[in-house]
């Protein structure tokens, strides 16, 4: 090979290994190395055993996670209404690992910038984070910002943080998921059912005559006891209504304190194929609709309906708007008048 052969095909090697290591470095931003730091929360590890209730906040919201006696954890604004432990597990591994691998700004009228403004404050993109003891006193606490996804290299998300009283922010090595929000602590499905094995679905508005649902021999749903001369405005009602009472998921709950008068609920009662039977009875306070759950069967179904029994007992569920809709159907909402053969020719004509 001649010389300059050879330096040519050196300087190409070198050039590759340049841009290979560069677009390495590109992509793969996170090493060990490089995200190292003080851990955000030093004392949490050996203290975690301390912690007795988790504090979250946003703006006006609120969201405090107790331990109950036997260890289980509780929602204390919700009347104590349970929440999963890995859940809470999850939350404290993150911040008892979380590092604080980059300084940022240090001037509060930035802060918003990585949502890391006060996270008291009214409309607040933030979020606080406390741990306390059983004495209330403040083990670790921190604010929560604005993440940063694929901060450290792909798949490697970082979170923007810092301490209250401290002006200093960081980037975080950590995906931290701080939130006040109910749907991200408990599981928002009270009762659900295949709507294909659903047999008859009675709804039972307070001062209205009840509406029929039943599956005829041929598998069909269909509304039962539709009044002469009229027909149904829609020909998928009972499907929809059923698919409607076969899930349902809350947006708030809280504890039931007292049973409301018959005259003030409504019910709608589900029968699915293996006898179980559902009985969700609705009543509305304020502009809200709340929803309590009876269960009951035999055989087989006797397990299913304790199992919903032991997580809804107790308890009333508020629904949304739309879903109370679905299921409260006023008979006069879904039928309409059969046009005689005198107006449907008037409906011919020009």
């Amino acid at each position: 090979m001649k010389p300059q052969h050879f330096v040519i095909l050196a300087i190409l090697a070198a050039v590759s290994t340049v841009l290979a290591i560069t677009s390495y470095a590109a992509n793969n931003t996170w090493s060990p190395g490089s995200v190292s730091g003080a851990r955000m929360l030093p004392t949490l590890s050996s203290n975690a055993a301390t912690i007795a209730a988790i504090e979250l906040r946003q703006g006006a919201k609120i969201l405090t996670v107790e331990k109950a006696d036997g260890g289980a954890w509780r929602l204390k604004e919700r009347g104590g209404y349970p929440v999963a432990a890995d859940k809470v597990r999850a939350l404290m591994v993150s911040l008892a690992e979380a590092d604080l691998v980059e300084a940022k700004t240090r001037v509060a009228d930035r802060y918003g910038l990585i949502d890391l403004e006060d996270p008291t404050a009214a409309g607040a993109k933030s979020r606080s984070v406390r741990l306390l003891d059983a004495k209330g006193a403040v083990v670790a606490e921190a604010v929560v910002g604005k993440k940063r996804s694929d901060a450290f290299g792909f798949g490697k998300a970082g979170t923007y943080v810092r301490k209250p009283g401290e002006a200093q922010t960081w980037l975080a090595n950590a995906d931290l998921d701080v939130s006040p929000d109910l749907k991200d602590w408990v599981k928002t499905d009270v009762f659900q059912t295949d709507s294909a094995k659903v047999s008859r679905v009675t709804v039972e508005v307070a001062g209205e005559q009840p509406l029929k649902i039943e599956r005829n021999a041929d598998k069909k749903l269909t509304v039962a006891g539709i009044p002469q001369g009229q027909k149904l405005k829609d020909e998928g009602t009972a499907d929809s209504i059923t698919r409607a009472a076969a899930l349902i998921d809350f947006d708030d709950v809280r504890k039931q304190t007292s049973s409301p008068a018959p005259k003030d609920v409504s019910t709608v009662k589900l029968e699915t194929d293996s006898k179980l039977n559902v009985t969700l009875n609705v009543r509305k306070d304020g502009d809200a609709q709340w929803l309590s759950v009876v269960a009951a069967g035999d055989g087989d179904a006797k397990k299913t309906a304790d199992e919903i029994t032991g997580r809804t007992a107790g308890w009333e569920y508020k629904i949304s708007a739309n879903k109370a809709d679905s299921l409260l159907k006023r008979r006069s909402d879904l039928f309409e008048k059969v046009a005689d053969d005198k107006e449907k020719e008037k409906e011919k004509k020009p």
